[in-house]
Order: C-alpha cells, then structure tokens, then sequence
C-alpha cells in the first residue's frame, strides 16, 4: 500500500481485463485472477491515496537513534511532508532544531521548512513539564517512500524511519511469531537465521516465486530444514526440522504485539539473595550504523548491586556482524540496562535464566527469546513510566515539589490503568512490576530532596507520606526495581541523621569510652581540646541550620576547619586512628542495625542495610577493618551474597596491605621538609628538585570518592604525558597512613616521575591555604622555573590537559 501504482503495473492490469474472455485452462484463469485481484487491491489503495493526497504513518518505527527526539507520527502530502516529534528532556534546558535539518531517503535530501510547537532555528527552554510535541515540515518526499532518515547534519540522526505496518517483500529480514502462544519463534536474515535463543548459520536458501521458502541451517554440528509456506491471510506454517508445523504472523512493530493468552504466573523468581547466581543474556545488535558502531564493538549491561549501593558494569565484546553472549552475577531477580550507550534496553531479568536479544538497527525491531520471556517482550512493547524529579536549592518548597511529584505519579497510573484496559492479557507480572516501578520512582525523588534543604531534614507530613504511600508498599524481592536502593538509602539516613544527634557524636563517646578503659592516654590539655571541640562543633551546627546562604554555610566550615582547636582535634584523631575507627564501627553496627529496625525494616533489608554500610566503610578506608569487627559482622549478616560482598571486599584490602610496593621510591619521607614552614615556601621547597620540568600536582585524600576515582586512571594520564616529560607530585590531605599506601598500590600509582608525600596536617594545610584549595581533588600545574599557572589542570579532562602542556612545552615554560 506504500508503492505508487507504476504505468508497468497499470498496462499489465488492462491486459488481464482484456484476457478475461479468452478461454483459458482451471490453472492459468486461477493464477490470474490472484493476480487480478492483488492488482485491483494495489490500484484501490494508490487511488485512496490520491485521493486523500496523503499517506501517514501511525507510530513509526525507528531503526536507531542515540537523540532525544522521539518521532510520533509521519505525514506524506503530495506537497510536503510532516514529521511530528516528541522530547522529554529536564525543564530550564534549551533543545534547538536547525535550520540545516532534512530528510534523507533513496539517496536524496529534503530540507525542513518549518517548524510548529517550537521556533525552528532557535533556542527553546524545555517547561516545567519536562516534555514538549512538535512538528517539522519538510519538502516532499515520493509518497511511496518506506524508509527514511531525520538528520541534522553534523549532529544527530534518527535512522531508518519506517511505517509500524510495513510488510517487505520476501522472506529476508523478517520475524515471526507462534499465532498460538504469542512467543517470537524465527527470525530469517541473510547473515544467519535466529532460532531457539542461537543465530544459526544460513548452509542454503531457496524463496520460490509462489512465497514459499526453504532453507537449510547449522548450528555447532547440527543441521536443520526449515520450510516456510505460502503466506495466507497473514500468516505463514513454518516447519523447522522434525517439529510439528507452526503457525506463524509477521512481526511488523518494533516489539511483539500482545499476547493472545493470559498468564497466570505471580511474581518473580526470589533465590534469598546468593552470592553464586547469574543470568546469560545472548545478543545480536544486527545491521548497526556507523555512527553506532563509533560508541565502541562492545555491549554494556548496567545492574545495580543493592548490597554495594552502586551501579555495576559488565562487558561483552561484540564480533563483526554485532554478536555477543554475556554472563551477568545476579544476588537475586533484577532490573538491568542493557547497550545504554546506544538504545539503553530496560528489562528485568531472574537468576538461572538465559535470554536471547535482537536488536535490528535496520528495522527497529527489539525482540527476546527464550522459555520465559513474555514480560520482557512486554516491557518493550508497553515501555516503563517514570516517575521522576529534582528539587533544586533554591527553585521551591519541598511543598511545591511534593505537588509536582505527585501528579507525576497520577499521571502514570492513569496511563497503567489505560494500559491494563486497552491490554486486558498484560501479564500479572508485567502490572507487579509497572506498579512497584511507579512507586520506587515516586519515593526515589522525594527523599532526594533532602539534599535541597537546610541540614537535609525533610518535612515530618512530607516523609510520612513518602512511608505510607512508597516504603511500606517496597517490591519483591527487594532487588526487582533499582530505584529501590536509592530509595532505601535516603530513607534510612534520613531517619538515622536525626537520631545521631540525640545519640550525640560516636566520635567523641568513642574518645571517652577508651580513655575510661585506659586504651588510649591523653594528657588533660588534649582532654580538655576535645571537650572544647565537642562544645564548638554543636554550636557551630546550630549557626549553620539558621544560615539559609550556602556560600555562607561553605565558609563558615572552611573557616572552623582551619581553626587551631580544629587542627589539634584531627591530629588527636589520627594519632588514635585505629583504635577509634574500632570503637566507633562496634557501636555503628548495633546504631546502623536499630536504624533499619526503627524504619520498619525486616530481617532482610536489615542485613542488606548492615552491608553496604560495612562494605562503604571498607571502600572509604581503603583498608581491611580489625579481625573483631568482622566476626561481629558476620553474626550480623546471614544472606549469603551480602556476606560475600562485604568478606570479599575485606580480603581485597587485606592482600593490598600485604603486598609490597612495587617502587618505594616514589614515597618520599616529609622529614625532606619538616623545618620549612609556610604553604609557598613548602610547595617550593618540593618541587625545587624538579626545576626544568613541568609538575602536575594533584592534591586528594583517601576519603575523597572522586580523587581514588581519578587515582584508578593514573596510567592512562602517564602514557599521555609521557612525551612531555612532566612529573607529577602527589600530596595526600587527612590520610592515614596505612590507607595512603593501600591506594596507591591498589592503582600502581609509582614511578620513576612520580612523587609522593603524606605531609603532617599543619603543613598540609599551609600549602593547600597557599593555592586556595576549595574542593577535593584539586589540580595546579607548575612551570619549568616553579611558577603556579593559572589553569584548568585537571587530567579527567586528558585531551584538554595534553593540549595545554603541549603548548607550554612548546613555548618552553
């Protein structure tokens, strides 16, 4: 229905009228007449056509895009062609479209000309809703066309436009599903044939002109015919080997239309959380662009580990035709992202399983396979609703933002419940998920806003509503929704933030407790110091919560921190390091333990609580913790993969402790330097043996995230600098020692360029006051004579760094 009714067709068609009176046998008046017919259908669609003067496409397919415009419709006039188009994208951000844009088909270009819903050619703030609709205009393209491009050149493309009903001619490139189960059952390619969850390699094929077909495949020994028949209303009976015929429908949408059973499955897998469960997931990103293939030959699975409270990646390298097969560690049934950096597939998957994925960047189909794979076929087809938002400082109440969230979620159950009404066989599994999908994303975004209030304390009204209507209503297993652990986070550090302080600091009751039992010794000076600050610090929170300026709040806690009594209390706190760390880690696991328990937790989040707490601490320190805090852990944690993570982790920084450093001599002793004071004369003093050279120095600390992030790519910034012969200078603020060394033999951060030194906190301090350091890390580079430039230093940007030295290097500074 999308050809043009050519003179050929035409001409053929008078023939076969003229025919109809001769006398002909049963067989040539039947092929005939089928012949008439599908011409008379041909001629009737074409004529509809004209006149209506306009052909549209009703929820296109896209074959790839890596954009954010979604097309929604097509239009094809005889005089010009509309493409309507959707965003959503964060409110206060500016989307353009440029005058440059066109379509692209059969090898020729059609310029926009217009644009309503938005100013074409100029900037457009996105509104509070987050979402707007558009149309472009462009010249006409043929009204025959099947497939086309929407281009900004130089920019984005949204590739291989196409009607949701297309049906190609041939066998080739095209996928069928079992008519009676609803199941994807083949899939035919020149490149090979998909079939029980393998891409079998194509041995022979033959398509008859009558639209049968037969081809012969193979897979690892095995051969297999597979006989397709004559298309029929629709359908075809595909026989595959020695099974019994299947009848067959052609799969025209980009995901399975819906099933035509009902399921009566409920719920989801739930293994009690193991540390040894997995999920394959086999894959073919078929036909890619190039465009899609410059994101890298390789696909990656995103999946949020709930005992680390942090994302995962897992890799699997891709071969020539976009093949891959990976296996994903599961603690339980998760939510998982796959090829994020192309179409970002969203689907949940159960431990013990194995799914087959097909993407065809041509066609658009995204389509899954395997024994149980009706809620993944599900979720593309009926894709998530989020429920999703950010409270800015300073951009309304947390009133206001409550209002916002919760039309947010009428407006997803609305569309569920239209969804469940329009799609009465979507499986119980599919609304368990959606529902449970719909209330973490709700809950998720509420309790981030406490980082958009003064001292991060909601509401007491706003979090009980967030505990009726989100946290008591959590998915099984707990793992289903990864909102859910960001959820879970919040939740209970909010709760917890409020007890610490009728609990007062653990620091200074662990201070106490072992000075009573005579573990640590003091001299009442250092007594009174601490009792000081204790006193200081509390009224210095009280200033901070009636300060509503963050610049203000900023400075006032940089200020305390470079105070005398400050300085002597973080010496006292290093000096006691271990002992305290011990003390204070005996009294979190039973704080961290009713915190949960106080929250509503069971038994289960209870222990999932306890360790991402006990594995973060072990992350933060970069070391192991004492033999006594572990076995009182252990007690404490009975599922088997959150015991794993948290043992795991422990003997990962146990074997670090233990290992030596691989060169020594970049650990340089501040005894070079314990007679030089002031932050110029120091950072002089250190970098005085490196005159002739430029010097990046990288200023971090062993309880900075992002500074042991940046550590992890030291070699990667060696390779880049090495040509310029730059020596890089490390100093380590608030470090102790044993966690200093841990890091850098964790990341290898030596050689022969490379210079360490974990300086006594006065100094520290003096030379970090000298360069104005405000946040953590921070960078400065330092030129051929010792001169601080005034740059952007930092090596997490290496193309800008390397063209920056490369230029001094050049000049000769």
């Amino acid at each position: 229905m999308y050809q043009i009714f050519s003179g050929h067709d035409f001409a053929e068609f008078q023939k076969l009228c003229n025919f109809m009176s001769v006398n002909l046998d049963n067989s040539m008046m039947k092929h005939l007449k089928q012949k008439l017919i599908a011409l008379l259908c041909v001629t009737f669609a074409v004529v509809s056509a004209w006149a209506n003067d306009s052909v549209v496409w009703h929820h296109p397919v896209v074959g790839y895009t890596h954009s954010i415009v979604e097309v929604t419709k097509v239009v094809l006039h005889a005089d010009r062609t509309e493409v309507s188009c959707h965003v959503h994208y964060p409110s206060g951000y500016w989307i353009q479209i440029l005058r440059t844009t066109e379509l692209q088909t059969d090898g020729r270009n059609f310029p926009v000309r217009d644009a309503s819903g938005i100013p074409l050619g100029e900037r457009y703030t996105m509104p509070e809703s987050d979402e707007v609709d558009f149309t472009l205009t462009f010249d006409a393209v043929p009204l025959g066309t099947v497939k086309m491009n929407l281009v900004e050149p130089g920019g984005w493309t949204v590739y291989n436009i196409r009607p949701e009903d297309y049906r190609p001619e041939g066998i080739e490139d095209t996928y069928w599903r079992d008519v009676r189960t609803g199941d994807w059952f083949v899939g035919f390619s020149g490149d090979g044939v998909i079939y029980d969850g393998k891409v079998w390699d194509v041995v022979s094929r033959e398509e008859r002109r009558d639209g049968r077909g037969q081809w012969v495949i193979a897979y690892g020994g095995e051969q297999l015919a597979v006989e397709v028949g004559k298309e029929k209303r629709g359908t075809r009976r595909i026989t595959v080997g020695k099974e019994p015929p299947v009848e067959c429908s052609l799969i025209t949408g980009a995901a399975l239309p819906d099933y035509p059973v009902e399921d009566l499955r409920e719920g989801f897998k739930d293994n009690g959380y193991r540390a040894d469960d997995s999920v394959t997931i086999v894959g073919w990103m078929k036909d890619m662009p190039a465009e899609a293939w410059e994101k890298g030959r390789s696909v990656e699975i995103l999946r949020n580990n709930i005992f680390m409270d942090k994302q995962e990646s897992f890799v699997a390298a891709m071969d020539s035709t976009g093949r891959f097969s990976v296996r994903v560690p599961l603690v339980n049934t998760s939510e998982i992202y796959i090829d994020i950096g192309r179409k970002g597939i969203n689907t949940v998957v159960e431990p013990g399983e194995t799914y087959f994925l097909l993407h065809d960047f041509s066609t658009g189909h995204v389509l899954f396979m395997g024994e149980d794979v009706r809620l993944q076929n599900e979720l593309q087809t009926h894709p998530p609703l989020y429920v999703d938002g950010y409270l800015r400082k300073g951009q309304g109440t947390v009133d206001e933002f409550r209002i916002q969230m919760e039309e947010k979620y009428r407006h997803a159950v609305e569309e569920l419940s239209r969804r469940v009404e329009e799609h009465p066989n979507l499986s119980r599994r599919y609304r368990y998920y959606m529902e449970s999908f719909v209330l973490t994303g709700l809950g998720r975004s509420m309790m981030q806003a406490r980082f958009a209030v003064p001292d991060w304390q909601l509401p007491e009204d706003y979090v009980d509503f967030v505990r009726t209507k989100v946290w008591q209503r959590p998915p099984k297993p707990y793992t289903l929704c990864q909102t859910f652990s960001t959820l879970m986070r919040d939740y209970i550090d909010h709760s917890s933030e409020a007890k610490d302080k009728v609990r007062g600091d653990v620091t200074f009751n662990a201070f106490e407790s072992l000075q009573q039992r005579g573990e640590i010794s003091m001299t009442e000076e250092e007594v009174n110091a601490v009792e000081a600050y204790q006193l200081v610090v509390r009224d210095l929170q009280e200033k901070l919560n009636a300060e509503p300026s963050d610049s203000l709040r900023q400075r006032m806690v940089v200020e305390f921190g470079k105070s005398e009594l400050s300085q002597r209390f973080m010496s006292l706190v290093t000096r006691f390091e271990d002992v305290l760390n011990e003390e204070i880690l005996i009294d979190n696991i039973d704080f961290w333990k009713e915190d949960a328990e106080s929250v509503g937790c069971d038994s289960i989040l209870c222990q999932i609580h306890l360790a991402r707490k006990l594995y973060g601490l072990i992350d933060n320190m970069r070391k192991p913790l004492p033999d006594r805090m572990m076995a009182k852990a252990e007690w404490g944690i009975r599922l088997e993969g959150g015991w794993d993570i948290v043992s795991r982790e422990q003997e990962k920084y146990v074997a670090i402790q233990n290992r030596d450093l691989s060169d020594v001599s970049s650990l340089r002793s501040a005894e070079y330097v314990k007679d030089v004071t002031g932050g110029e004369a120091l950072l002089r003093k250190l970098t005085e043996p490196y005159r002739g050279k430029l010097v990046l120095l990288d200023i971090w600390g062993t309880w900075c995230g992002p500074c042991k992030e940046a550590l992890s790519h030291s070699h990667e910034l060696f390779e880049r600098m090495r040509p310029y012969g730059v020596v890089f200078l490390y100093l380590a603020n608030r470090s102790a020692e044993d966690s200093w060394k841990n890091v850098i033999k964790q990341y290898n951060v030596v050689g022969d360029n490379v210079v360490h030194y974990n300086l006594p906190d006065d100094q520290q301090r003096a030379i970090e006051q000298y360069l104005g350091v405000n946040c953590f890390p921070s960078y400065r580079l330092i030129g051929v004579d010792g001169h601080v430039f005034d740059v952007n230093a930092d090596p997490r940007n290496l193309d800008a760094l390397e063209g920056l030295v490369k230029q001094l290097v050049l000049s000769g500074q």
